[in-house]
């Protein structure tokens, strides 16, 4: 087999094109969401690995200072945080924050090779930390994922117990099997000479992105989650990339609360309306109920003392007029603080 041919299988895992996009494109730094004023955030944080990630944090104001839950966004391969826009008018109105991340090797973060999971489950746990280090008013945190993200999420949920609440769109069940079917559908490559092609391929992404193909064994990871763990599956019946039968595969054997919802589309296809409100449902309903079952703890003793000290919040309600009467928001939206 050429190299030319082993290259079009593997440089696509794990160096996919890198989705390149501007500030501007995240929207105002002040927006409406349906009816709720929201304030958008970019920071950077730095992952285990010593890469500086690019994170954006769109959160109701008028939650700011009070509890309030936060979904974190995972994008697919050839994304973005940019993707994240497309869950906000699910969850702002009902105050729950959104957080949108670029995942190490994609968008504006540092990083040569995506993992397709294995590393940016480190990602998710270093902005975790953060949010908990600088925004204590966030209580509940749960992930939302697609594709990539989706199995980045089973991951981080396999390795933080905090992590109760998951939304996993088109994760496929093992790397190792979904790159069979790639190679055989996609390149013509002979299922009796897979194996062997596929130890190059193997050793190829672990010489170069150090991270093992079969450690992607996601039915397992996934059938070994706590049953306190609730997850609504999501999956597109003409998905050519990952087929429907990786997320019902899934479905099937997690033993927590769950949810499969099914659609006519692609993999890259919108998310039909009335699908995305009733996993928005499911999320709220089950973030509520994590709510209600945590026990009073240090860190509302740090909540209280942060409202007696807190000062009032540097929020000038006059730039929200232009919004609220169509116009725009001019001068600060561009001076992001990094």
């Amino acid at each position: 087999m050429s190299q030319s041919c082993t290259e079009k299988l593997w440089k696509p895992i794990i160096r996919p094109p890198r989705h390149y996009y501007q500030l501007k494109d995240l929207g105002n730094q002040i927006t409406m969401v349906i009816d709720t004023v929201t304030k958008r955030t970019d920071f950077e944080i730095v992952n285990k690995r010593k890469l500086t990630l690019q994170c954006s944090l769109f959160e109701p104001v008028r939650v700011q200072d009070r509890q309030h839950s936060c979904m974190i966004y995972l994008h697919g391969n050839s994304s973005s945080r940019v993707e994240s826009l497309t869950i906000l008018e699910y969850l702002i109105p009902y105050n729950i924050a959104v957080c949108g991340i670029d995942l190490s090797g994609s968008g504006h973060s540092e990083g040569v090779y995506i993992s397709l999971g294995y590393y940016e489950s480190q990602d998710v746990q270093s902005l975790i930390d953060y949010l908990r280090d600088h925004k204590p008013y966030i209580t509940q945190i749960g992930l939302w994922g697609r594709s990539m993200g989706s199995v980045t999420a089973i991951l981080s949920a396999s390795q933080n117990e905090d992590i109760k609440v998951l939304v996993c769109d088109s994760p496929f069940s093992n790397l190792a099997l979904l790159c069979k079917e790639i190679a055989t559908s996609g390149y013509g490559v002979p299922g009796c000479c897979f194996n062997c092609f596929f130890c190059f391929v193997k050793s190829k992404i672990r010489k170069e992105a150090n991270f093992n193909v079969d450690d992607l064994n996601i039915i397992q990871i996934v059938g070994n989650l706590s049953s306190q763990v609730s997850i609504a599956f999501l999956s597109a019946n003409q998905d050519q990339l990952v087929n429907s039968k990786h997320s019902k595969q899934l479905h099937c054997v997690f033993k927590g609360t769950k949810l499969l919802k099914s659609f006519d589309g692609q993999h890259n296809s919108k998310r039909p309306n009335d699908i995305m409100k009733e996993v928005a449902d499911f999320v709220i309903s089950q973030l509520g109920k994590q709510s209600s079952d945590q026990p009073q703890s240090s860190r509302d003793t740090k909540l209280l003392l942060l409202h007696n000290q807190r000062e009032k919040i540097s929020f000038q309600y006059d730039e929200v007029h232009p919004i609220m009467t169509g116009g725009q928001i001019s001068n600060n939206e561009q001076n992001i603080t990094k």
